[in-house]
């Protein structure tokens, strides 16, 4: 193993120690999830092919769920047997490999050939979407919690065009402003600002009692 290996199961080690729910356990699982970002070992692609996003959420889904526990797999990871960063690449694989055949929508695409006249692995030619941290699911589900009060929190006249709806729709995968405007028939500035202004306090409070922010 070399020196981020060992880091990271001294982390997972750590976090592990942790009850499943708790808040160590998810700051835990985020500091490991950036680490393996960081490592430029997690398996990427090159090319704009297909639309894979639901691969890696499914892919760090699984890690959430089984790096300490086996809820959803056969066995939790087995620091025995495994480094993290080869575990997590395997299921990877198989996910995107996976998104590559969808019923009714047989991918048609011609073979790429190198410049050595080798057949290239369409795995490596799918884009890597924006990776899923465990922070998002524990916004999502304040957003669940609070809905009627964020509701309340809107635009002027607007009821439709509210923090709750705002937030949500700005989380990854993040819908554009411009679309945004378009669609409640309202310019980007308006949008822009009530967010800035009314939505954005409403995340950093939740931010601080989740101790992902510092008190001011």
């Amino acid at each position: 193993m070399d020196e981020l290996d060992l880091t990271l199961l001294h982390l997972v080690r750590d976090t592990c120690q942790h009850s499943k729910n708790s808040r160590e356990r998810q700051k835990g699982l985020q500091k490991i999830i950036t680490l393996i970002q960081k490592s430029g070992r997690l398996l990427k692609a090159r090319n704009n092919i297909y639309d894979i996003e639901d691969a890696y959420q499914k892919t760090w889904l699984y890690f959430c769920r089984n790096l300490c526990e086996a809820c959803t797999a056969n066995q939790a990871f087995n620091p025995q047997e495994d480094d993290v960063i080869s575990w997590i690449n395997r299921y990877l694989h198989f996910r995107i490999k996976d998104s590559l055949i969808r019923p009714g929508e047989p991918p048609k695409v011609s073979p790429v050939i190198d410049d050595n006249g080798q057949v290239l692995d369409p795995l490596e030619l799918i884009p890597a979407p924006p990776d899923i941290p465990p922070i998002l699911m524990e916004v999502e589900q304040w957003l669940k919690q609070e809905a009627s009060e964020l509701k309340k929190i809107h635009i002027q006249n607007r009821p439709d065009i509210n923090c709750f709806v705002l937030i949500q729709r700005r989380l990854p995968p993040e819908t554009a402003w411009k679309d945004l405007a378009i669609e409640f028939g309202v310019s980007v500035p308006t949008l822009s600002s009530f967010y800035q202004r009314k939505c954005l306090p409403c995340l950093r409070n939740f931010g601080k009692s989740a101790s992902y922010l510092d008190e001011d």
